[in-house]
């Protein structure tokens, strides 16, 4: 399926969906602020199969793409995750999962310390995304000891010879001393990366 498709079948839950706006395969709550939260259509390019994910996505932490280390895949009727597209009643059973498991998920994440606990529960032993997410986000909400104490976390779990991780490491640092020398220069700092991360997102027209 391509994207047009899924950005049909993002149209077709609408209605249900007071709030959304549909993205390619992105369905998501409108304005955007904080955090990217919605529903994200995964395909193949060999069938008619795909994923649906709910989840969301800390526009403070730059990132040039969506990703789902913060989410997670809306079951069809019979319990698994991969829909079929030519299912018969696709768009109820679609819109069916949405209200049992997306919406509860997503209306419970609206402010920066929102996330930062949300993103907790994702938590996994040396996967460093969900702890840079909840560092970021109590920065995002000014808790500067709470955030240093995060910071700190994420740090250690990162290795400094590879290079990803060494810039994660270096932006975080960079960002902790912002937030205890000058906060609010720290939270400029964050403005401009969500500003940043809408950008490379397509979805400068959607912030709030």
């Amino acid at each position: 399926m391509t994207n047009k498709d899924f950005a049909g079948l993002g149209k077709q839950l609408l209605p249900n969906l007071p709030g959304f706006s549909v993205k390619g395969p992105m369905t998501f709550i409108c304005p955007v602020k904080d955090a990217l939260r919605g529903l994200y259509f995964e395909g193949s390019t060999f069938d008619e199969k795909f994923y649906l994910w709910t989840f969301f996505l800390p526009l403070f932490a730059p990132t040039k793409h969506v990703s789902f280390n913060l989410g997670k895949r809306l079951r069809e009727p019979s319990g698994g995750d991969r829909w079929n597209a030519d299912t018969p009643n696709l768009i109820a059973d679609l819109g069916a999962a949405v209200k049992r498991e997306a919406l509860p998920f997503l209306s419970g994440i609206e402010t920066a310390e929102d996330i930062a606990k949300a993103a907790a529960a994702f938590q996994k032993a040396g996967d460093p995304y969900a702890q840079q997410a909840i560092a970021y986000a109590w920065a995002r909400s000014g808790e500067v000891t709470r955030a240093n104490e995060e910071f700190n976390r994420l740090v250690r779990l990162l290795d400094l010879k590879i290079p990803w991780q060494r810039e994660m490491a270096e932006r975080a640092e960079t960002l902790k001393a912002k937030l205890l020398a000058n906060p609010a220069d720290a939270q400029r700092q964050l403005e401009d990366w969500e500003v940043e991360t809408l950008q490379n997102l397509g979805l400068e027209k959607f912030r709030q």
